[in-house]
């Protein structure tokens, strides 16, 4: 984004990437213009919304409470590994939770939303929350919408002020998908509706509830955050006496926050670790509003808990629930990046690629990822990439230089006019068929498991074998050349 100006529609190898909306691509790009290019500055929008959902939910406890309520939320949250992890990263969960967490602690502070600044904050925070992460972002409004159902009549928010905060919303998320809708009609409804939304969301992976929610995300809570799954429950403990009084607004706003992410998660068919960032919060609001009557005293008891915890997860290095949980080294983007010193200038196909895409993101002449996929999952799960040519089998790649014009036909129907995505991604039923893609390409790189290398057939004419490590190998070609201009900057640590 950064690099062809397009802010509008993100691009990913060519292709338009619309599975998402592109607030967290923005913000990640304006700060590459503003601090360069760097790690920090591709994640830094991530790490200032994890501290800013942390400190959300110490105003909100602090005020509605206790000052020991307020530390005890943010600071547990603050301390699971899970939200100090995905704030360190440049992923989308912490921002759509902490933008939920911002549009809710206005609720907090007005219960009627009575005032004007409320009411649109709330509105311009809960679209933020969905132009970062679809329709699971409009958490917010479905929280406030249960809210005001759970509310007592004569104090539940005024139906005009709910329709002021739903329009407030509306005009800030009409704008993109308009464009979208308009500009890429075919792109915006395979990426964003047909695969994201139909495919992923409501594809049912054959698990019932139970297996999707209690096995998965409370197994795994309790697991790497034991402390944060104590305060939980010590908050559904004393939720029951909130419900039933209902005259404890805050209170009552953090139980249907954490009610209403449950049954989200139960109910979205994909199981996927980083969406249990959703339920961090509105748990450990529970549990300060909700929790035992020592949090309306003094605080100093609970600092010093808080304390201790922090302690005693810093000292544990490498356990799954300290602050340094265990992390391997990627070996595949060593590879990578030592590759990329080599200066070649040909295209490298990563073959069973070990590296998560980090290829993709250091300035390789072209990279394409050949993947073994017996049972066809990738053509399932973006159909579209199949005639769009972006997606191509072992036969069809051998014969690219025919099949290319009638695949660059349909890239322009969709109004991309660039054959740059044309075979980024190769799938195979079996290893045997690599050498068909190594025959068809003698003037590419390769890099392969090296247990592949039996089947990649006679390939010492063509290229040569440099092994990288144990599993792992490069196949070189005897007829690419070296780069003669300059290779473009990339950061030491990236």
């Amino acid at each position: 984004m950064t690099k062809d100006g397009d802010w509008l529609t993100p691009k990913v190898m060519g292709r338009l990437f619309l599975f998402k909306p592109p607030l967290l691509i923005w913000l990640s790009a304006l700060s590459i213009r503003v601090f360069g290019l760097s790690l920090f500055a591709v994640r830094l929008p991530a790490l200032v919304m994890g501290a800013a959902g942390a400190a959300a939910l110490f105003a909100w406890a602090a005020r509605a409470r206790s000052l020991a309520a307020g530390v005890l939320a943010a600071g547990i949250l603050v301390l699971s590994p899970f939200w100090q992890t995905f704030s360190r990263l440049c992923y989308t969960d912490v921002l759509a939770s902490s933008f939920t967490a911002l549009a809710l602690v206005g609720v907090a502070f007005d219960p009627q939303i009575d005032n004007l600044r409320t009411r649109i904050a709330f509105g311009g925070l809960g679209a933020a929350s969905v132009l970062t992460k679809s329709v699971t972002g409009a958490l917010p409004f479905v929280v406030l919408l249960l809210y005001c159902l759970a509310s007592p009549r004569e104090h539940r928010p005024r139906s005009a002020s709910i329709v002021e905060v739903m329009l407030t919303a509306a005009v800030i998320l009409a704008p993109w998908h308009i464009y979208q809708a308009v500009v890429h009609p075919q792109w915006f409804w395979a990426d964003y509706v047909q695969v994201q939304l139909l495919g992923v969301g409501l594809r049912s992976d054959g698990n019932g509830m139970f297996d999707r929610f209690i096995l998965y995300y409370l197994r795994r809570l309790v697991e790497m955050d034991p402390v944060l799954a104590a305060l939980a429950v010590a908050g559904l403990a004393g939720a029951w006496p909130v419900v039933r009084s209902r005259r404890r607004p805050a209170a009552l706003l953090a139980i249907c926050w954490t009610a209403v992410t449950v049954v989200a998660l139960c109910a979205f068919q994909a199981k996927n670790l980083p969406y249990l960032v959703l339920l961090l919060p509105p748990l450990c609001i529970l549990g300060a509003m909700c929790g035992p009557g020592l949090l309306d005293r003094r605080g100093a008891i609970t600092a010093c808990a808080v304390a201790v915890i922090f302690l005693t997860k810093a000292a544990a290095n490498g356990q799954p629930w300290s602050l340094r949980p265990a992390a391997p080294p990627l070996d595949g983007a060593k590879a990578m990046r030592a590759y990329y010193d080599l200066h070649r200038e040909a295209e490298l196909i990563a073959v069973e690629p070990d590296d998560q895409f980090y290829s993709a993101t250091i300035p390789l002449p072209h990279v394409r990822y050949c993947f073994l996929d017996p049972s066809g999952w990738v053509p399932r799960f973006a159909p579209h990439y199949v005639p769009l040519g972006i997606s191509l089998t072992a036969e069809q790649f051998a014969a690219l230089p025919t099949l290319l014009p009638q695949f660059e036909e349909r890239l322009r129907n969709w109004g991309l006019n660039s054959p740059e995505p044309i075979g980024t991604a190769i799938t195979i039923h079996a290893p045997s068929e690599l050498a068909v893609i190594v025959r068809a390409r003698p003037e590419s790189d390769f890099y392969l498991p090296s247990a592949w290398l039996a089947v990649a057939g006679d390939t010492e004419r063509t290229h040569q074998l440099v092994r990288y490590s144990t599993g792992r190998a490069f196949l070189l070609s005897r007829v690419a050349r070296q780069r003669t201009q300059p290779l473009p900057a990339i950061p030491t640590r990236w």
